[in-house]
């Protein structure tokens, strides 16, 4: 049994519309997401679109909470980051309302900005450094499994329909004998 052609159903599911947002319980399904590159970033148990997101910020990001290191509670939402690189350093922010410490978190292989981290200190808190239990995903840096696998098969259709293999490729009626 040829795994791909037995799971590819379950990957083509269509993401939920804002319409069926659900609330930050745990579900059976898991949602992925990934880079604009195709790399895998992202698993988490709701939607993006059903993340609530920052009001008060130009990039409108969405808020997903981060599991506890120490902790495994399976009635809550879950989300991973993953294949993603954190920046050692904070890149300072600024608006008209002030400024705030960005951590950024990084596709690991093309290195695209996906999301960030705040400094504690744009809490109020005594803490200080990276806020590890929560990341701010950038709207625009994730695409869905499924909307990545459509993305590819319309890709093949209109590089077999030009004639054109892709780049670095040939069809076989583009080589001349």
């Amino acid at each position: 049994m040829d795994i791909v052609q037995s799971s590819r159903a379950y990957f083509a599911m269509p993401s939920p519309t804002p319409e069926e947002k659900i609330t930050l319980q745990a579900s059976n399904t898991v949602y992925t997401y990934h880079c604009l590159c195709s790399h895998l970033l992202l698993a988490t148990t709701t939607p993006l679109p059903a993340l609530p997101t920052r009001q008060n910020s130009q990039d409108k990001a969405h808020i997903m909470p981060l599991p506890p290191a120490n902790k495994s509670d399976s009635t809550s939402h879950y989300g991973l980051l993953l294949s993603t690189r954190q920046e050692r350093t904070a890149e300072i922010m600024t608006s008209d309302s002030g400024f705030e410490k960005r951590y950024l978190q990084r596709c690991g292989r093309c290195n695209l900005a996906v999301g960030y981290q705040l400094d504690w200190a744009a809490f109020g808190s005594e803490r200080t450094g990276r806020r590890d239990d929560v990341v701010f995903l950038i709207p625009g840096g994730f695409m869905t499994t499924s909307e990545m696998i459509n993305y590819k098969r319309t890709q093949a259709a209109n590089s077999t329909a030009s004639g054109n293999a892709g780049p670095g490729m040939s069809n076989a009626t583009a080589v001349a004998a």
